[in-house]
């Protein structure tokens, strides 16, 4: 058995553990509140940034509908007395172009540093006064009448910059010492962000409708450029096509011997020319057609033809180049000759453009070899070997530019247009 001295209680177990469940609970049930809070200031944030993305993609023209939104929720969920946004027009200060609250909006002012405002203009950065009427005096002198008639103790400003250029700022005050939080500082900086893109946005709308006339007018010049182009090359090519039947018919009547006979070598060469007179009504047939051209719909249709003979009757027609630069031919084609499919005009167009650049490009004396290799997969390979030096690894994906020519070690531009000419040395 266990005495008790005056005046001490006997402790009951009981009470004490309903004592510390009641507290626990009473913790709880803070907790709970402080979340619901939370939530629901959460929740209000949320929708008035939805409203205000609402209101700037209703308003692509006009920026007022958006800049009431955005003071307006910015000073009721900061729990500010007003709210008001200021614009810049030259070096002048216009606060009020949009206003939430009774609170007095000061008149149009020169901008400077000494109000806040100003410096959060100036300075690019937020600017956080916790008792204006304190520093006046000091900080910020020029406000010092403003503040006398608005009233305003607790101010908190930040710039408005879309593209790094001033636009305003937007302001909310209080009627009293009551600095904004961290997070009321950050939500003021949203709607800051918000509002820069609503500016952006109809900047840009009126840009494009400033510009819409200009674009209309360029893209009908276009289109009457395009038209010329079209009939210039039409006409080029109509004007091609006539003496080159003459020379068809011409070359057809030697080698009738309608006047007079021609001897092997002649019908030889007459040959040469004929087959090429008759690629170049082809080349010309194509440019005829430049609607198909301009849509990337020209059809290439494929017959078999023989790599060898095609190789050998390319050569015989750039031989006479070769021989005018003392450039000797070499062609190595293994025996049978394969077939390949292929649109015998484009692979004939190719083969004269890499041989002939080939023959172009290398130095009386030196050789320009033509080989094929089978690779039994169903791929044959044509490589036209020179002496020239290849081309850099720097200029490798330039060379299928239009006009695009490349040069070695500061050496004079290569004579020709540029147009579908390759480096010689390549495979």
């Amino acid at each position: 058995m266990r005495w008790l001295r005056a005046g001490e209680r006997k402790t009951n177990p009981q009470a004490t553990e309903l004592s510390q469940l009641k507290e626990g609970l009473r913790h709880v049930t803070e907790k709970l509140e402080s979340s619901e809070g939370e939530l629901a200031e959460a929740l209000e944030q949320q929708t008035a940034t939805s409203e205000i993305l609402r209101v700037i993609a209703s308003s692509p023209t006009d920026i007022q509908p958006v800049l009431d939104a955005v003071v307006e929720s910015a000073a009721r969920l900061c729990n500010a007395t007003d709210g008001l946004i200021a614009r810049i027009n030259g070096n002048v200060l216009i606060p009020g172009v949009a206003k939430y609250g009774s609170m007095p909006v000061p008149e149009a002012r020169p901008l400077s540093y000494g109000t806040p405002v100003g410096r959060a203009i100036i300075d690019r950065e937020t600017v956080h006064v916790h008792d204006l009427k304190s520093e006046v005096e000091t900080e910020f002198p020029h406000s010092k009448p403003r503040q006398a008639i608005s009233g305003a103790r607790t101010l908190l400003t930040t710039p408005l910059l879309p593209k790094g250029r001033a636009f305003g700022a937007i302001v909310i005050r209080r009627n009293e010492v009551r600095p904004f939080s961290v997070k009321q500082i950050e939500l003021l900086r949203t709607f800051a962000d918000q509002t820069v893109i609503a500016i952006e946005n109809v900047r840009l709308f009126q840009e494009i409708q400033e510009k819409s006339p200009e674009l209309e007018t360029a893209n009908e010049r276009l289109k009457e450029l395009d038209r010329l182009k079209s009939d210039f090359v039409s006409n080029v090519s109509h004007e091609l096509r006539t003496p080159l039947t003459a020379i068809k018919g011409a070359v057809d009547l030697l080698l009738r011997e309608v006047l007079g006979p021609v001897n092997e070598n002649q019908t030889h060469h007459l040959s040469r020319v004929r087959s090429n007179t008759q690629h170049l009504a082809g080349l010309i047939n194509d440019l005829l057609d430049l609607a198909k051209i301009e849509e990337g719909k020209v059809e290439l249709k494929g017959v078999r033809v023989s790599v060898a003979g095609l190789l050998h009757e390319v050569m015989e027609t750039v031989k006479p180049l070769a021989a005018e630069k003392l450039v000797l031919l070499e062609v190595k084609v293994p025996e049978p000759s394969v077939l390949v499919w292929a649109n015998r005009d484009k692979v004939t167009q190719v083969l004269m453009n890499l041989i002939g650049n080939a023959i172009k490009f290398t130095l009386s004396g030196g050789t320009v070899a033509v080989s094929t290799a089978n690779d039994c997969k169903g791929w044959v390979r044509v490589s036209i070997r020179d002496a020239v030096p290849g081309i850099p690894m720097s200029e490798q994906e330039k060379i299928f530019e239009k006009l695009y020519q490349v040069t070695q070690d500061g050496s004079p531009k290569p004579k020709g247009t540029g147009l579908g000419w390759l480096s010689p040395n390549h495979s």
